[in-house]
């Protein structure tokens, strides 16, 4: 269990990427376009998901900030419990060693985890896929491929990553032009043109999606926040109320 002081920098530390979060989004899809948003912001955000097409193929970029990279390598049990917090915390000392990360990163349980957790679907048929994580998946993420029976123009795209851990995480999706959606515990799947993606943006099609997209990014600052709360915090000490002073205790210190 957390203390108490360590427990209110993770609420602090989460607050404050959330925020960012919802500024780095607002401010690309409104000031600059879907172009900008292929390029997620350091270890804001949720997990990410960028998405391209050639011929039969479709490749997804996956990555995702530290804490939640890390939170995979303890939902396949090749990282201890305490990984995502060590990150949060910026403990150094406890976050996993170079060797534990290689060993996640070549691990065939980290493949079958992916591919059970991110898919491509075709007229209801699902491409074959490949996960090849980058040797530093922490640093470096993940691109999975996917072979369909068909040239890619209209593909399902579900994504899961995490939602056996916490149903309220979710990955962000994006193809560099017009097409941005979040996959959540609610909405997993997700329609994807391949051709529409290829046209270059549209930005008041953007902007029609930007309400969507910070509500979402709220709801991913609750979880931050939330996941931390069944760590209990002690409730007020003696002689307070509602975070103030009772009368009796107000006059003693008065009295000082």
């Amino acid at each position: 269990m957390l203390r108490v002081g360590p427990l209110r920098t993770v609420l602090g530390r989460a607050a404050v990427r959330a925020a960012g979060a919802v500024i780095v989004v607002g401010v690309l899809v409104v000031g600059v376009g879907a172009g900008a948003l292929a390029h997620p912001s350091g270890e804001f955000g949720p997990p990410t998901a960028r998405l391209s097409a050639e011929g039969r193929t479709v490749t997804i970029e996956l990555s995702a900030p530290p804490d939640d990279a890390a939170a995979i390598g303890t939902a396949v049990g090749l990282l201890p419990e305490d990984a995502m917090e060590a990150f949060l915390l910026e403990d150094e000392g406890a976050q996993p060693t170079a060797a534990q990360i290689r060993e996640l990163s070549a691990s065939p349980a980290l493949r079958a985890y992916l591919l059970d957790h991110v898919q491509v679907l075709q007229d209801g048929r699902a491409c074959a896929g490949t996960a090849r994580p980058a040797a530093d998946l922490l640093a470096d993420g993940a691109e999975l491929t996917f072979t369909c029976e068909q040239p890619v123009e209209l593909v399902d795209v579900r994504i899961t990553v995490l939602h056996d851990q916490d149903p309220r995480y979710a990955t962000f999706g994006l193809d560099g032009a017009r097409w941005t959606v979040l996959f959540t515990a609610a909405q997993p799947e997700h329609r994807w043109d391949a051709g529409s993606s290829a046209s270059g943006p549209r930005p008041f099609a953007l902007l029609a999606t930007v309400g969507g997209v910070l509500l979402a990014l709220g709801a991913f600052a609750w979880l931050l926040v939330g996941r931390r709360r069944s760590s209990s915090d002690p409730g007020p000490g003696p002689g307070v109320v509602g975070g103030v002073p009772d009368r009796e205790t107000e006059g003693q210190l008065g009295a000082r």
